[in-house]
């Protein structure tokens, strides 16, 4: 009788000083998860802080950091729900600037959610336009968007030059041609924008000029190959 009363009070004592654990201790747990890389362990604790936080009415005077550490790790851990969660509410405290809108924006990628990927990366951008980070994410965005475009008239300029129509049909061939330079402006706006995000990004700046190459821009054609050439060495 006297063990089972003892383990009860054990029982009674782990469960008060749970109870009565203060945020700033649960904090440096999720302190020392990050640094052991648990990132999951770390968005438990930094969750239960907030929640102690927010009951103590201090959120937003005391734990910014901690809502954004907790959306972070939760990234992190692939728990995409929760990361979203306070990720948000990080948004709506102004924590970290634009690295939740960074961070919103991978986890939505991460679920194939491409609308919701492409729109926290506009509303990032229209808040810190400056952002690096954010501006080489859009460039991506584009220029996987014109790719489609430029994939398309590449394959139909190379059967084209690979049917021998050159030799056997040159008006067959001009009309091929033309088709795959329709392609190519298509996808010429949608790099251009990539460019403008993001003027140093090497896939953008190839497929440029490219697309000037095969329109007869060559003054175009010849300033992004500068561009690209002066980046590569």
């Amino acid at each position: 009788m006297k063990h089972l009363l003892s383990i009860a009070l054990v029982a009674m004592a782990l469960s008060l000083n749970a109870q009565t654990e203060a945020p700033e201790d649960l904090i440096n747990k999720g302190n020392s998860a990050v640094q052991l890389k648990d990132y999951k362990g770390a968005f438990e604790n930094y969750q239960k802080a907030f929640d102690l936080y927010e009951k103590q009415g201090k959120a937003k005077e005391i734990a910014p950091e901690t809502i954004y550490n907790a959306g972070y790790c939760a990234h992190k851990a692939n728990l995409n729900d929760e990361a979203i969660t306070y990720l948000k509410k990080a948004i709506e405290l102004n924590v970290k600037e634009a690295r939740p809108y960074q961070n919103l924006a991978d986890v939505y990628k991460a679920k194939k959610d491409n609308d919701m990927y492409e729109k926290t990366i506009e509303e990032g951008l229209a808040k810190y336009p400056d952002d690096k980070a954010l501006n080489k994410m859009m460039a991506n965005l584009y220029v996987q968007k014109g790719n489609v475009f430029y994939k398309e008239g590449s394959k139909i300029k190379a059967d084209a030059n690979k049917s021998g129509l050159s030799q056997s049909d040159p008006d067959a061939y001009n009309a091929e041609l033309d088709k795959s330079k329709a392609e190519f402006e298509k996808a010429l706006p949608l790099i251009e924008k990539a460019y403008k995000y993001d003027s140093k990004n090497k896939n953008a700046l190839k497929i440029l000029q490219n697309i000037y190459t095969a329109l007869e821009r060559e003054e175009d054609a010849a300033k992004i190959k500068a561009e690209l050439d002066a980046i590569q060495k």
